[in-house]
């Protein structure tokens, strides 16, 4: 994310207080991600929470290049690369409030770099002949992908060329400043990290917001469960494998050719018999899918106040026939999309206890469940236009509807597997579940 200029400015000042074995592989390690290409993931980026968060993976660099950062100041220098753009991320969308998604931002951001490069250059020092061509030609850090050297000591060397102009947009040069000290701080505390074998930097807690979107182009609150760690054994839950959603009732060629190339095979219907009858699921009779309608009328309604919602959760995982939707779940071949109306609240009651099933956090819980307030503003919107008389309030999700839904299982429950086992599920069934995300 940031200029090579300031991930430079940043090796330089790192220099003063640090000692390192080769000055010329530090530098070029600590610009070198820009010069991937051809598809090169150099950043090493990845999806986490359900694809709604960003991040670089972090551990997979320490993991592999672990010895090699303790012996090469190269690869030391492409790790703090990447610890300098996840911090400038946060830097940039959270404590700056940046948004890239408002048209031409980006390519004002990019101009503020000019601007700013010629004041980082002159006031920290730096020359083109800091960084040096070296053969990398045999190099471990080559299993990641391709990398153009030649158009990165280009981009480098015209850098240094003077621009015409001088007005920043939004990052301007005390921010530069400002950044370039954050970024000093915390990658001392990983290169002793690294040295001293310490605690480093969480990527997954160090991962920044994508705009949240359906899975499928026709409907609008359709997502996936996987990504989100578990607590009890720090992995990712598997992608792919269990879909929260909408109502699909026109699913186009698209969606049918995505869920069929992902191996979403068994589709749950939790909607009622007069919502069904009303506007039937486009997977129902549809070849290569097994739709069943497992009706939960629990929380087809709208609850009669704000205060009555959380309890109104719990009726839903209550219901009678919610134990089939988890046995479903348990026995399906393949990957399952379970749905009711708007996906918010009886597909987000089952996804909570499927998350709380796996060790995911109740934050993430939770975020993930007001996620649905974002995908379904389209709908709510709608709904309050065509009946102003509803209380919104009750409607839109609040954090604290499913923070009172998940106090009241534990006090009931203690845990969501003494829940299925509670609610009738075998123990070999909840181990399937288990399986489908673990």
């Amino acid at each position: 994310m940031a200029s090579s200029i300031i991930h430079l400015a940043i090796t330089n000042e790192l220099e003063k207080t640090n000692k390192f074995n080769n000055l010329e592989r530090l530098r070029l390690g600590a610009i070198y991600p820009d010069s991937g290409c051809g598809g090169c993931n150099s950043h090493l980026k990845i999806s986490v929470c359900g694809n709604h968060k960003k991040t670089y993976d972090l551990e997979y660099f320490r993991d592999r290049y672990g010895k090699q950062m303790l012996q090469d100041d190269f690869y030391l220098g492409y790790y703090l690369h990447l610890i300098q753009d996840i911090v400038y991320r946060k830097f940039v969308y959270k404590d700056h409030h940046w948004n890239p998604m408002i048209p031409g931002n980006v390519e004002k951001l990019h101009r503020d770099y000019e601007i700013c490069n010629q004041y980082v250059i002159e006031k920290y020092s730096l020359a083109k002949d800091m960084i040096h061509e070296i053969n990398l030609n045999e190099e471990p850090i080559n299993e990641i992908g391709s990398f153009d050297r030649n158009r990165l000591l280009s981009d480098f060397s015209n850098y240094f060329i003077p621009v015409n102009y001088d007005d920043t947009f939004f990052f301007t040069k005390e921010m530069a400043d400002e950044f370039i000290q954050q970024a000093v701080d915390i990658c001392i505390s990983e290169i002793n990290a690294v040295r001293n074998d310490e605690k480093y930097i969480d990527s997954y807690d160090w991962a920044w917001d994508n705009m949240p979107r359906s899975l499928l182009e026709t409907t609008l609150n359709t997502r996936d469960l996987g990504g989100y760690r578990s607590t009890s054994n720090g992995t990712l839950l598997r992608s792919w494998m269990i879909l929260r959603s909408d109502v699909q009732n026109y699913p186009s060629d698209n969606d049918v050719a995505l869920l069929k190339n992902r191996n979403i095979q068994t589709i749950i219907d939790m909607r009622g018999e007069k919502d069904i009858q009303r506007k039937p699921s486009g997977f129902e009779n549809r070849e290569g899918f097994f739709y069943n309608n497992i009706q939960i009328d629990e929380g087809s309604g709208i609850p009669e106040s704000p205060e009555y919602v959380s309890e109104s959760y719990m009726k839903i995982a209550e219901s009678k026939n919610m134990p089939e939707v988890f046995r479903n779940i348990a026995n399906a071949t393949g990957g399952v999309m379970f749905n009711c109306s708007a996906g918010k609240d009886r597909s987000g009651v089952v996804s909570a206890i499927l998350l709380w099933l796996c060790g995911v956090s109740e934050e993430d819980i939770i975020y993930d469940y007001m996620i649905t307030k974002i995908c379904n503003k389209e709908r709510f919107e709608l709904l309050h236009k065509n009946f102003p008389e509803v209380d919104m309030n009750i409607v839109i999700p609040r954090e604290d509807y499913m923070k009172d839904f998940l106090k009241n299982m534990k006090i009931k429950y203690k845990d969501a597997t003494g829940y299925l086992k509670e609610i009738g599920l075998e123990d070999n069934e909840i181990k399937k579940i288990n399986g489908k995300l673990l």
